[in-house]
């Protein structure tokens, strides 16, 4: 043991983690004067001048102790004012050590987040080490976070964010090799860095298993009318419903350019007919959906406000506002002769329970039209793909009841999701079943 004198120690002005409280202060240094000191303080010798590595609290208390006039022992030895025992680091156990070296680092106050995890990970490791050694428990997440933050005073939601910083500390910790890890600006930041890539490498490793067993016949094409079949239709079955059904827009007036010419919609579309089959599509996909479903629908803007109410009388979570389709090579004028080509279109957005999308997206989305395989409301392909993208996993199940020229086949298909599709109009039927035969 070494005898040092208090005024010749070197303590490091950005070590101490917090101020120190001076009734704890107190309590050790009666402690310390009762039972003496149990363990010396640690210092590192460098050319000659030893520097504090642990125990600023103690020399603390045992300063009050001389202003006491009390004397300091340890083990029956006695000590005069101004010299404190001393362990030189060099001399100690290798866990003892690593102890005496963390808790130098864990206490400076100009840890950055990286460091700081780095320390909590070591902290519990080294408690492991000890409780193996001494065969006692091995000490838990939330030890770790009442070490960290041992003031019994402070109030419960601070307990708690401190066990989370804990946990999170240790997990990111393991992960720092990372580069996208390592530079997130906070902790926090990078738990969401670690759970993304996580979350990728899952839908991969997924994506793989569905892979190797994946064919065009795990996809359903129907000719039947999607009411009928969705009132037979199981509860719980679809992941996902995506579709783009009539808009009671009277689109049966309009030609592919909404000017009056003839052909394009087959179907009536008007509003009177429009209503009830869009409130027993509501109805009927918030049953046959799963307890955690997402649920896509283009919509004309005029019926959006109508149709969010129709859902979610249905029980369905809606979106407040639309998804915007933005088609670049969109040539749409309503207006031909007097204004602008309509280049946009909405679609309303649904949830139910609570399911989580797979990424952030924006709720505008631009792709231009596909090559047309013979139906004037066809959509890209990709424009499928980016709305399934946000809420598909390998292996999960599609509906598209108004599935027309069978868009939603390639898009799940791609994805490793399976489709089932249904389409009343015969012609449009053989379109889907075409492009279904074409898969790989």
């Amino acid at each position: 043991m070494h005898r040092v004198k208090v005024s010749e120690l070197k303590i490091a002005p950005d070590r101490q983690r917090k101020e120190f409280e001076p009734n704890s202060i107190i309590e050790l240094a009666e402690s310390i004067e009762k039972l003496g000191l149990m363990h010396p303080v640690v210092v590192r010798q460098v050319d000659g001048q030893y520097t504090l590595v642990a125990g600023e609290r103690r020399i603390r208390a045992l300063q009050h102790m001389w202003l006491m006039g009390a004397s300091v022992h340890v083990g029956g030895e006695y000590f005069e004012d101004g010299i404190i025992p001393c362990t030189d680091l060099a001399e100690m156990d290798a866990i003892d050590a690593f102890e005496a070296e963390l808790d130098e680092n864990i206490k400076r106050t100009t840890l950055t987040w990286q460091e700081r995890a780095t320390a909590t990970s070591q902290l519990y490791e080294l408690r492991k080490l000890q409780a193996e050694k001494n065969q006692t428990p091995l000490p838990t997440v939330a030890d770790i976070a009442r070490e960290l933050s041992p003031d019994p005073e402070h109030p419960r939601g601070y307990l708690e964010e401190g066990h989370r910083a804990a946990r999170e500390e240790i997990i990111v910790a393991k992960h720092l090799d990372d580069p996208d890890v390592a530079k997130a600006p906070t902790r926090k930041e990078a738990m969401k860095v670690l759970k993304r890539k996580e979350a990728t490498n899952r839908m991969t490793t997924l994506g793989e298993l569905v892979g190797r067993t994946f064919n065009s016949s795990m996809h359903t094409c129907l000719n039947a009318n999607c009411l009928d079949w969705m009132t037979n239709a199981k509860d719980d079955q679809f992941d996902i419903i995506l579709t783009d059904p009539p808009y009671g827009m009277d689109a049966q007036d309009f030609g592919d350019s909404n000017s009056k010419t003839p052909g394009g919609h087959k179907y009536d579309d008007s509003l009177e007919t429009w209503h009830p089959l869009m409130e027993g599509f509501a109805r009927q996909s918030f049953r046959i959906a799963k307890p955690e479903a997402h649920c896509y629908i283009f919509c004309d803007i005029d019926n959006f406000h109508m149709l969010r109410s129709l859902m979610r009388d249905a029980g369905w979570e809606t979106f407040r506002t639309p998804f915007i389709w933005v088609n670049p090579t969109g040539m749409r004028a309503p207006w031909p002769e007097h204004g602008p080509q309509r280049k946009w279109q909405a679609i309303l957005y649904a949830m139910k329970g609570k399911r989580k999308v797979l990424s952030l997206k924006s709720d505008v989305l631009t792709y231009p039209s596909d090559t047309n395989e013979g139906h004037h409301a066809q959509k890209p392909v990709a424009l499928f793909e980016d709305l399934l993208k946000r809420s598909a996993r390998p292996g999960d199940n599609v509906l598209d009841p108004f599935c027309g020229s069978g868009t939603i086949f390639p898009a799940c298909h791609s994805l490793r999701v399976k489709a089932t599709g249904i389409e009343l109009d015969k012609g449009f039927y053989g379109l889907a079943v075409k492009r279904l035969g074409a898969l790989k």
